[in-house]
């Protein structure tokens, strides 16, 4: 029997009435991504199937009927288990619209949220977050979206978020910002680790500690993820895929494909062919 293809099916949706929103339908059967972050809350309904997913140093389970929910910033990791697959719905939502709900619920600046429990058994919450993928994917009125975006937020803030640094970093040192601040500025450039070194004035090997302490990620592999970040809004402008890997700075289109395959189980193609298929 042949080998089951990684990707069964990926689509986005990136919706102009909903900035800051974006929207992933995925069917895998096997393992397709490798450790990353996101900028923004990442809220995953589980359609069929069952995931042991990394998440912080520890593997969360979840399965069809749950919702899984992950921090900014969080590494983590979500496969598929072995020969069962799963196929899920997931809403990358940024910052100021919880920030936003939160503010209008409770009266008052909250500060960041954070959701406490990975997974969680809400199914009243499912279906609210369903009817808004839905309203998404079928080009449904800009009142709609927005209604159901602000109601399920509120539900999803009032029953399982907590006041918190949605990611605290155990170690992110004044040195560690500014090793950030230069790989996001050389972004196109072949950084070293004796370049970050005497950046951080720290040794290579006091440097790669402190900054996995801080980040989660080594030097390299959040420099990866800057760049699948970049590349990732050139082409959402519609830039030519052999230009955003350049301009993202990866040695060669193949490089670019690689990576942000394993960053976002679709290869660049298959972003710019769907994200805004329905604008």
């Amino acid at each position: 029997m042949g080998k089951k293809p990684a990707n069964i099916d990926v689509q986005f949706w990136s919706d102009p009435d909903l900035p800051g929103v974006e929207v992933r339908y995925s069917s895998y059967c096997e393992e397709a991504f490798c450790k990353h972050t996101h900028d923004a809350y990442s809220i995953g309904l589980i359609e069929t199937g069952r995931t042991s997913f990394f998440l912080e140093g520890t593997m969360q389970e979840a399965v069809a009927g749950q919702i899984a929910l992950i921090n900014p910033g969080a590494v983590h990791a979500c496969n598929p288990d072995p020969d069962v697959g799963w196929t899920y719905c997931m809403f990358y939502v940024d910052s100021l619209w919880l920030e936003s709900v939160a503010v209008e619920l409770f009266g008052r600046e909250t500060g960041p949220l954070v959701f406490p429990s990975p997974v969680v058994d809400d199914p009243d919450l499912l279906t609210q977050w369903r009817a808004l993928f839905v309203a998404v994917t079928e080009g449904a009125g800009r009142l709609e979206k927005e209604t159901l975006l602000v109601q399920g937020l509120t539900d999803l803030i009032s029953r399982h978020a907590e006041l918190g640094d949605a990611h605290q970093p155990v170690a992110d040192t004044d040195l560690v910002r500014l090793v950030k601040e230069y790989l996001a500025a050389n972004l196109a450039e072949k950084v070293s680790l004796d370049a970050l070194s005497k950046v951080a004035h720290l040794s290579r090997y006091h440097l790669l500690r402190v900054f996995q302490d801080a980040v989660g990620l080594p030097p390299h592999a959040y420099q990866n993820q800057l760049r699948v970040d970049l590349g990732k809004r050139l082409l959402t402008e519609g830039m030519p895929i052999s230009q955003a890997a350049v301009e993202a700075g990866f040695v060669d289109q193949s490089h670019f494909s690689r990576v942000f395959k394993q960053h976002t189980g679709a290869t660049p193609r298959q972003y710019m062919q769907t994200v805004n298929a329905d604008a």
